[in-house]
């Protein structure tokens, strides 16, 4: 039972996570792309890198365990897929924070 509650925690969280990306991004776009000034709609997104990404990489784990399974595999492939971009997206931008952070211009 503890279990399945800290799945769905995770599912949650990941969701979350994914949509205050994508509202940013819709926000970001409806009110013209002018500038890196313009960029602070995605703080509270970048904000969440920590728990989002873990709360996703969990998620992601159990998604691709649910397709070894055979276990409503058309629901976990998109869900497998949408967590994998994020993930891989989320630790690009560790990666560029850390390398702007270690080299400054």
């Amino acid at each position: 039972m503890l279990r399945k509650l800290c799945l769905a925690t995770a599912y949650f969280v990941a969701i979350v996570y994914i949509l205050s990306i994508l509202w940013a991004s819709i926000y970001w776009l409806q009110h013209g792309c002018r500038g890196p000034g313009e960029l602070d709609a995605f703080m509270a997104a970048f904000m969440d890198t920590p728990l989002g990404g873990i709360a996703t990489a969990f998620s992601l784990y159990n998604a691709i365990q649910h397709i070894r399974k055979g276990e409503w595999s058309w629901v976990f492939w998109p869900l497998a897929i949408m967590f994998g971009v994020v993930l891989l997206g989320a630790i690009t931008l560790i990666a560029v924070v850390t390398y702007y952070t270690a080299f400054p211009r």
